[in-house]
């Protein structure tokens, strides 16, 4: 069944060179680069807060921005965690690349640095809709307390997680028949700390946090019908004692769904009440633990790619190629979360891997560009490139490309990429 809905006038609010969507990782990067190469620039965000998966869904660390020790993702990515420890909540020390950071204090440091570039912030307010003008994006319509209104642009990049910009526009997407399950994290405070201490030690390459005494017991407890299937656990060293981050909760789902997300948000609320009990009856550790926190949603792995200029392959990660159009580089293991078991597929990788810039940009666009989740890739190299560190890579890229196409009036598919690779360099990007 269709309704017609009444044919209206939407308000044009204002005009902007670039309009970001999406105030995640990559998005705050995006639009933190395009303010700076000069694009006056709108960031549009669902939430009262910027920092996407880290803040309203508490996935910290922040994976991952070195390999062997060595900085492979530095640039605004990792000026934006050097911001954060300086505000005491972050430790950009460890060896592993991960970076462990309280999610408040991202919240505040991102929206400092944007704030500081010149951004204009635009808070409770879902992207809803665009209007193409002879094959660009010419308005942004989007949905708030105040109607639907439309933001004028010149260029504009889809950081949403979801392509909803690109699908708008009428770009193809692809998505998986099975997609990677969403996790509940959270946070537990009166936790014995100082008896988890050797699980706290730093993880460098294939070695994970995980305790296999917990898995052990958990995994006992699924197979009796006991415990809800779940991953890892991945238990994170907070910043004061006492407290612990735990990604555990997992469900199979599809977060571009709205009534099956909703269903899976009620289910991983319910089910991590139970867990808490069951960490208390079984961990000594957690005898005394108390929920300090939840995360404000689900935490998402994948629902939509793009169609882009290229295609990121498994080989790609595992055997890395050098691209004459290079952005960035990743180095997180291929990580695939099985999604209804408690098992996952984990490949380390050797050395850091390129990504090219085609990845970015939906075939034959003219003013649109992608950063984030959304970016084109197969199933196995998805599963390293999707991680926050490198979307904030593929982020600061996005931006440059924007302000860069409208300064020399090319499209997003004719880039000059070696003057964009030569832009992102300057301004501190490893290549």
């Amino acid at each position: 069944m269709f309704i017609n809905e009444n044919e209206k006038k939407i308000q044009v609010i204002d005009s902007y060179d670039v309009i970001v969507c999406g105030g995640g990782p990559s998005g705050i990067i995006a639009a933190i680069a395009a303010a700076r190469n000069g694009a006056k620039t709108l960031l549009i965000e669902r939430y009262g807060f910027v920092g996407g998966m880290a803040s309203s869904a508490l996935v910290t660390p922040i994976s991952i921005f070195k390999k062997k020790k060595k900085l492979i993702i530095d640039g605004i990515p990792f000026e934006l965690m050097k911001r954060i420890s300086d505000l005491n909540g972050a430790d950009v020390t460890q060896d592993s690349g991960n970076v462990p950071v309280d999610d408040e204090m991202f919240k505040l440091a991102a929206q400092q640095l944007l704030l500081e570039s010149g951004v204009t912030l635009l808070y409770h307010t879902y992207f809803s809709d665009c209007v193409m003008t002879d094959g660009k994006v010419s308005h942004v319509i989007v949905q708030n307390k105040a109607g639907r209104v439309a933001y004028e642009c010149k260029a504009a990049i889809d950081c949403t997680g979801d392509a909803d910009l690109v699908r708008a526009a009428g770009f193809e997407t692809t998505k998986e028949t099975k997609l990677q399950p969403a996790s509940l994290w959270f946070q537990l405070g009166g936790v014995d700390t100082d008896a988890l201490k050797d699980l706290f030690v730093d993880a460098v390459d294939e070695k994970m946090p995980i305790s296999s005494e917990i898995r052990g017991r958990l995994s006992e407890l699924n197979q009796k019908g006991e415990m809800p299937i779940f991953g890892g656990p991945w238990i994170s060293r907070h910043f004061r004692d006492g407290i612990v981050t735990i990604n555990l909760l997992r469900e199979s789902t599809d977060a571009s769904s709205p009534e099956q997300f909703t269903r899976t948000e009620c289910s991983l609320r319910e089910n991590l009440f139970k867990v808490i009990n069951i960490m208390r009856e079984n961990f000594p550790a957690f005898k005394d633990c108390w929920l300090l926190k939840s995360g404000t949603q689900a935490g998402v792995r994948e629902t939509y790619r793009i169609i882009g200029m290229y295609k990121m392959t498994a080989d790609d990660v595992l055997n890395p190629k050098q691209f004459k159009d290079t952005i960035a580089k990743g180095t997180h293991v291929i990580d695939i979360h099985k999604p209804d078991s408690i098992e996952q597929d984990c490949i380390s990788l050797k050395q850091e891997y390129n990504i090219p810039y085609g990845v970015l940009v939906p075939v034959n666009s003219e003013n649109l560009i992608t950063a984030g989740r959304c970016v084109c890739a197969d199933n196995s190299a998805f599963g390293s490139i999707r991680v926050m560190a490198t979307c904030m890579a593929m982020g600061q890229a996005a931006g440059t490309a924007a302000a860069i196409s409208l300064q020399n009036n090319c499209s997003m598919s004719g880039m000059d990429t070696e003057l964009l690779v030569k832009k992102l360099i300057e301004q501190g990007a490893i290549i």
